[in-house]
């Protein structure tokens, strides 16, 4: 299971062992200020981070991170 989230303390608090970090509270897949084809692209990057993130053996919470949602 990936979790995907704006404030990943929570769920790396809570024991979640895959975590992907999202972009906004209230748009998580995504960034509103983009325009909207640059907003598809961002979430279609999430999306293949989390199947990465299932697809990656863990030991320990984790925290993947894309390079969009550290923008």
């Amino acid at each position: 299971m990936a979790l995907i989230s704006a404030i990943p303390a929570i769920p790396l608090a809570a024991g979640v062992s895959r975590i992907v970090r999202g972009v906004r509270v209230e748009h998580v897949c995504g960034d509103p200020r983009l325009p909207p084809e640059s907003d598809a692209q961002v979430a279609t990057q999430m999306i293949r981070k989390a199947l990465e993130a299932i697809n990656t053996t863990v030991t320990e919470p984790t925290l993947f991170a894309s390079a969009t949602a550290t923008a």
